[in-house]
């Protein structure tokens, strides 16, 4: 009896090794994928044909330039004209140029150069010598 009960249990051990194998071929076949989602077959990209123009750029803005204001005018908006003389503005000195005489009126004073700054409350004087920063800063570059 002992030669037969080693022949069944080999042949059962070899039954189990073969159910073994077969369980793991089919554990490594799931892992692998399900056959209902299949990917469709990859198609290569065609190559993207290199462009040596630069891109387009957009075309260049053209505003009209702001309006310049003009070197003289009549008056200003925030500093009253002279009460005593006739005068217009000047943009580049930034006072009232008295016309007919070398005077000029900012802020209720006139200002003349005679090799010094002197002002006054009315174009014809008293006048007082001015310190330099004193004086509009468009006369001081005057003289």
């Amino acid at each position: 009896m002992g030669a037969r009960t080693s022949d069944s249990f080999q042949g059962a051990q070899r039954s189990f090794s073969r159910a073994g194998l077969m369980a793991a071929a089919l554990l490594l076949g799931a892992c692998a994928g399900s056959p209902y989602e299949s990917q469709p077959p990859r198609t290569p990209m065609p190559p993207v044909p290199e462009t040596r123009e630069p891109a387009a750029a957009p075309p260049p803005i053209s505003t009209p330039p702001a309006p310049q204001r003009p070197a003289t005018q009549r008056s200003h908006p925030r500093y009253a004209p002279p009460p005593h003389a006739a005068a217009h503005w000047d943009n580049r000195l930034g006072v009232y140029v008295v016309e007919g005489r070398n005077l000029y009126y900012r802020e209720r004073l006139y200002y003349r150069w005679d090799g010094d700054w002197y002002c006054a409350g009315r174009p014809d004087g008293p006048w007082e010598p001015v310190a330099p920063p004193s004086v509009p800063t468009g006369l001081r570059s005057l003289h």
